[in-house]
């Protein structure tokens, strides 16, 4: 009886799991398909830059009313029922007959996303009752969305290129179907309800607020260098920032009143939190542009396969998996000397890329070589970030911290593919340009950590 019990347990982790392995497989192999599912839908840059970051943005902006949406209605029941749309959705992003319809359905599979995510936590902790087996669960689940990273590398390469009588890359998104309808049948059964002892508002006007500003500036921000600059373009750019400058002020005025917010203040009381949220933003800006850059320009420039292309980044995919599962035991020791240390080896990756890929001709043993490094820096940082961001908050906050730390994070990565991206296909030596601005992103980063050492050194004496 006890064997069985053991077995639902681990069972019900590995469906609860699915939510954020669907979620990083579905960012990652739409990443390298991007080039062949541009060339059949006959997409311009900007609709192709918008296939991924209007997944961010409905993904990034309803992460906060996701986690409160199950706190509200029940856990087990919201996780089911995002899981159902987001399979709908996917079905809708593998029908797509333009990139118009492709980035609409791709809103709303975000959003799917953001409602099933964050569920996640509170299902295991829910099963895993006891101390030790949830911190192993929660390893286990942060795990398997490392895992989903490589997957999706390498079956967003390999999957454009078989021979279908139809296009095949709409199995990117209809792989997702039967996954999701047997996480569906299996939750029904084995996962059980949360007990629900605080029932939160939802703040659906600053929700659908935040959403339209993400939106409107990102689109002008890539409409713009695709289309020319234009005074609407740049007004509206304009309105966009001054009306999250307005939101964010509003928020912040409501807290103090005590009142419901959207954005819980809370975590913003503590500098090491802000500290390190900053650095995330400069951090996440590169985090995926890297990734659509090059594989635009490995399939384009250099004329890889698909295939060839997803194996490639599956070596920076094996480089990061080998390095984040050594980065707790280090960062504990080192802190922020640690995560300096991984973003130096990034840059030093990225220069190593200006002279294996940037180059008229591709050595693929080197450029093998070159993403492994990058990929353990990036195993080294991006793990360690989260960790640091974390690490001095009361206990009682750090469900809000991670809900406030995961929206930041997702909008600067779809900020990320819009500056960048645009800096690529703008400039005539684009491939170049895009590296030297991830460089300096990650110069900044680097410096954030290191004039926050020097402060807490002045301080202390």
């Amino acid at each position: 009886m006890r064997n069985f019990r053991e077995f639902n347990k681990w069972l019900s982790l590995i469906v609860i799991s699915m939510s954020i392995f669907l979620c990083v497989l579905d960012l990652f192999i739409v990443n390298i398909a991007i080039p062949s599912i541009r060339n059949s839908l006959q997409a311009n840059s900007a609709e192709a830059q918008f296939i991924i970051v209007f997944y961010i943005i409905g993904y990034g902006a309803f992460l906060i009313t996701g986690s409160k949406i199950g706190n509200k209605f029940g856990h087990k029941k919201t996780f089911i029922a995002s899981m159902f749309s987001f399979m709908v959705f996917s079905f809708l992003c593998g029908i797509s007959t333009s990139a118009i319809e492709l980035n609409m359905s791709r809103l709303f599979q975000g959003i799917s996303a953001a409602f099933m995510v964050p569920q996640g936590v509170a299902l295991i902790s829910s099963v895993f009752e006891v101390e030790e087996e949830r911190v192993k669960a929660l390893g286990i689940y942060g795990a398997i969305a490392g895992i989903a990273s490589v997957f999706g590398q390498v079956l967003g390469g390999i999957i454009p290129d078989l021979n279908f009588s139809f296009d095949a890359w709409r199995l990117v998104f209809f792989i997702n179907i039967p996954l999701a309808f047997l996480v569906i049948i299996l939750a029904k059964k084995y996962l059980k309800e949360v007990e629900i002892k605080t029932k939160e508002s939802i703040q659906m006007l600053p929700q659908i607020i935040l959403i339209i500003l993400l939106i409107i500036l990102m689109y002008e921000i890539v409409a713009g260098g695709e289309e020319g600059w234009s005074g609407s373009n740049i007004l509206l750019m304009l309105l966009s920032v001054i009306g999250f400058i307005i939101f964010i002020f509003h928020q912040k005025s409501k807290f103090k009143q005590g009142k419901e917010v959207l954005i819980n203040m809370q975590p913003f009381f503590y500098p090491s939190f802000k500290i390190a949220l900053l650095a995330a933003v400069t951090y996440y800006l590169v985090q995926d542009s890297y990734f659509f850059v090059n594989a635009n320009f490995l399939e384009e420039q250099h004329h890889l396969s698909s295939t060839k292309t997803g194996l490639l980044f599956a070596c920076q995919g094996v480089g990061y998996v080998i390095a984040s599962l050594l980065s707790v035991r280090f960062l504990n020791k080192y802190q922020e000397k640690f995560i300096i240390f991984g973003l130096v080896i990034m840059v030093v990756g990225l220069i190593g890329h200006i002279y294996t890929i940037g180059t008229s001709t591709i050595n693929l043993q080197a450029t093998t070589v070159v993403l492994f490094f990058y990929g353990i820096g990036c195993g080294i940082v991006l793990p360690s970030m989260f960790t640091n961001a974390m690490r001095k908050l009361p206990v009682s906050i750090t469900s809000i911290a991670t809900g406030v730390y995961l929206t930041i994070q997702q909008i600067s990565v779809g900020f990320g593919v819009s500056l960048v991206g645009r800096i690529y296909f703008n400039f005539t030596n684009g491939y170049l340009m895009a590296i030297y601005a991830m460089i300096f992103l990650l110069l900044i980063t680097i410096s954030i950590f290191l004039i926050s050492e020097f402060k807490l050194k002045r301080n202390s004496f």
